[in-house]
């Protein structure tokens, strides 16, 4: 039985880009959500999955929430990727909304950042409106009107130093 997976659900290339990192680092593989079965998955311990957050939802979850019964032998880890910066409180509301509390899943967060070039129609759309609106906003709070500097354009706050948490932990559980 092999021991590391990593699984992810990418949109516009973060959390690709961070789960080829954790599996160099890993000396693993890593595969796209829509590349892998079940029955692969079964050959291997720990099973990372990873995706980017969409209106607080990690893309692709639901492959880990709808298998649970047959990963319950497995060491799921979970990662999310975002433009968010990684602030405690908005990472635990994202734990809190994509992790079952009943489920023994490890959670971590990778700041990533904004890709227009590769952000498909609808998303690219929202992201507009989002613009326009706050554009046209008068009397902004402070987090609105960061929000509105933030997303004028495409940006990258990716470093591969922000998977060394989750790197030391597989070790460690892996030991």
């Amino acid at each position: 039985m092999d021991k590391v997976i990593i699984i992810h659900k990418s949109n516009t290339g973060f959390t690709e880009k961070y789960a080829n990192w954790i599996a160099e680092d890993l000396n693993c593989r890593a595969v796209s959500v829509e590349k892998i079965s079940l029955s692969e998955v079964a050959q291997y311990e720990t099973v990372v999955f990873g995706g980017g957050i969409h209106a607080g939802a990690i893309n692709g979850i639901r492959f880990i929430k709808n298998n649970l019964s047959l990963l319950h032998n497995k060491k799921i880890i979970v990662f999310a990727t975002g433009a968010t910066a990684p602030i405690p409180e908005e990472i635990e509301r994202f734990r809190t909304a994509n992790i079952p509390t009943n489920a023994n899943i490890e959670f971590f967060y990778f700041q990533s950042g904004l890709n227009y070039e590769n952000m498909r129609g609808m998303d690219k759309m929202l992201m507009g409106l989002l613009k326009t609106f706050l554009k046209l906003k008068k009397n902004k709070s402070d987090v609105e009107q960061g929000t509105q500097n933030a997303i004028q354009s495409s940006y990258d706050c990716s470093n591969r130093i922000q998977i060394e948490p989750l790197i030391n932990f597989v070790r460690q559980s892996n030991a």
